[in-house]
């Protein structure tokens, strides 16, 4: 009698487990090391609308563009450096030429246009000349092509 009650309880507890699983659906492994979709954010200077990825951990702010062949031509990346400071930003890795963009406060405060790409000897490094609270890094030639200058208001927008 003790042999089928327990029968019994095993049964109703794999029922119970059975039914509780059926409509969640499929579940995905996730791999070590696998890569997550990055989070984007839609920027608007001058009417011009740029989709961009968002930096905001230490290893993505140090990496940002590094070891890329390209970027979209309406797209960046956007750093949240999480605190206002002066940042210098090195171009390590870079295989195209980018403009740097920093803001403050909605504002841009400073451009570097055509920040170089590394060489064998020479691994250069930009600094803002103002303190800044994000950064933003698009095509070289895109701060020009679109007027976009110090002073310019930065619009955030969610995606």
């Amino acid at each position: 009698m003790l042999i089928s009650l327990f029968i019994a309880v095993v049964v109703l507890f794999l029922f119970f487990i059975f039914t509780s699983n059926r409509d969640r659906g499929p579940v995905k492994k996730i791999e070590p090391n696998q890569p997550q979709a990055a989070q984007t954010t839609k920027l608007v200077i001058n009417s011009v609308e740029i989709q961009a990825e968002i930096a905001d951990e230490p290893s993505e702010i140090s990496k940002g563009l590094s070891d890329r062949d390209s970027l979209g031509e309406k797209s960046g990346m956007y750093f949240d450096l999480g605190e206002r400071r002066v940042a210098t930003f090195w171009m390590k890795g870079m295989l195209f030429p980018i403009d740097i963009i920093w803001i403050d406060d909605g504002k841009i405060v400073c451009i570097v246009k055509n920040a170089s790409v590394p060489t064998e000897n020479n691994i250069p490094t930009f600094t803002s000349d103002k303190p800044a609270t994000h950064i933003l890094e698009v095509n070289s030639g895109f701060a020009k092509k679109h007027s976009i200058e110090v002073g310019d208001r930065v619009e955030v927008k969610p995606n």
